[in-house]
C-alpha cells in the first residue's frame, strides 16, 4: 500500500521537526505501518471537519461554476490548515 496526500505530509512532518523519532521508526521498520494508520485517522479527521465546515459555511444558493469552485477551495482550504494543525497534535 501507499502513501497518499496525508501520509506524505505526516513523513514530511517527522523528517523535519522530529527527525529523532522518525529514524526510530525507520530502524524499526515500522514507519510505513505509522504513517499509513495515522494516514486513515487524518482522512476520517478531515472528513469530519468537512462536514463541520460545510455546515458552518452552507453552499452558495447557485449553480455558477466559478462560485461554487471559490466555496469548495475555501473549505479545502480551511480542512488542510485543520489536519496540518492536528499533525502537529498526533505526531
Amino acid at each position: 500500500m501507499s502513501l497518499r496526500r496525508y501520509g506524505i505530509l505526516i513523513k514530511s512532518y517527522l523528517k523535519e521537526v522530529k527527525p529523532i523519532k522518525y529514524s526510530k521508526l525507520t530502524i524499526d521498520g515500522d514507519l510505513m505501518d505509522y504513517l499509513l494508520e495515522e494516514e486513515k485517522y487524518l482522512c476520517k479527521f478531515a472528513d469530519v471537519v468537512r462536514l463541520y465546515l460545510k455546515d458552518t459555511y452552507p453552499e452558495p444558493k447557485t449553480h455558477e461554476f466559478i462560485v461554487m469552485a471559490k466555496y469548495n477551495q475555501m473549505i479545502d482550504s480551511m480542512v488542510e490548515e485543520f489536519v496540518r494543525s492536528e499533525i502537529t497534535k498526533i505526531v
